[in-house]
């Protein structure tokens, strides 16, 4: 695993254990991750486990919706 300090807040690709990828955020706040659709953070446990296989991902794009885009 990278070291923590070095990642910016945001949502990666990773894998725990070499399981199937998934997506979970990164909190530099908490120094924590946090998986899509959990309401917990990894334990330190489950953190030493993760393998991070992409760069930061980028924002989702938020469609603008007509009336906003009038004002």
């Amino acid at each position: 695993m990278t070291d923590p300090d070095d990642r910016e807040d945001g949502f990666y690709w990773i894998s725990i254990d070499g399981q199937e990828v998934e997506v979970a955020q990164w909190q530099t706040e908490w120094s924590r991750w946090l998986v899509a659709g959990s309401g917990m953070p990894l334990s330190d446990e489950w953190s030493a486990r993760v393998m991070v296989l992409s760069k930061r991902l980028p924002p989702p794009a938020v469609p603008v919706s007509r009336q906003a885009a009038a004002e």
